[in-house]
């Protein structure tokens, strides 16, 4: 049923339970996780926010990612891309050819959300497969 599954993961406490759904489904359907992290492309804003909006290097995101998958016994992969979050999220489940997305209701902040749209939405208009929203 679900065999490949995608999982974008931004390091909040929303991905981290979709990431935990993910294990949950995988370990049930003998699955394996694919974890996403994007570095979103801001559009340009007149003054920049005087401190980052993430400053966790992506690349430790996956780290601890693949770190929690591994302890529960489950075969997981890591991507990091750059881009419009959602179409890269949309992208790569096309082009993997994935069974299912399990991603968080939300991101880091409300000011990320407003600025790029809500992330959950935008993979569910335009997911080729199941999406499963965590909360």
């Amino acid at each position: 049923m679900y065999k490949k599954i995608l999982v974008p993961i931004d390091g909040s406490a929303h991905s981290t339970r979709a990431l935990q759904e993910a294990i949950k489904i995988a370990k049930t359907t003998s699955g394996t996780l694919t974890l996403l992290t994007v570095q979103p492309s801001h559009p340009k804003i007149s003054s920049p926010p005087k401190q980052p909006i993430n400053d966790t290097p992506k690349s430790i995101i996956l780290a601890e990612g693949q770190k929690l998958v591994q302890e529960q016994g489950v075969f997981a992969e890591t991507v990091l891309l750059e881009g419009n979050v959602v179409d890269q999220i949309v992208n790569t489940a096309k082009e993997g050819n994935f069974d299912l997305i399990v991603v968080g209701a939300r991101g880091l902040n409300r000011f990320e959300e407003v600025l790029l749209g809500s992330i959950s939405h935008g993979v569910i208009e335009k997911a080729p497969c199941p999406v499963i929203v965590t909360r």
